[in-house]
């Protein structure tokens, strides 16, 4: 599981779902369809989550402290800025 979580409750729809088409476009294209899920949650469900096995958190806040599971940021997928940067960190998350 991937859990993107919004950045705030103005976090638009469309923010997530540009999100989640990057990361599944990305996903995609390297092997990994139809081998995860993206599930959208809030920020303070975000620690619960991962201690439930999620393998790998997105959002576009801050990481909440106590994660079990890697964080990348999201920012990056959403303004271009650093994204090669993330994508080569979902997808060494990925290939573990």
């Amino acid at each position: 599981d991937i859990r993107e979580v919004p950045g705030s409750k103005e976090h638009s729809d469309a923010g997530r779902r540009a999100v989640d088409d990057a990361i599944a476009r990305l996903l995609d294209a390297n092997g990994y369809a139809d081998k995860y899920e993206i599930v959208q949650c809030a920020i303070s469900e975000a620690k619960d989550y991962c201690d439930e096995g999620a393998d790998l958190l997105i959002a576009t806040t801050v990481a909440p402290e106590g994660l079990t599971c890697p964080y990348v940021s999201g920012v990056p997928f959403m303004t271009g800025m650093n994204r090669v940067a993330a994508e080569k960190a979902v997808l060494d998350v990925m290939a573990q």
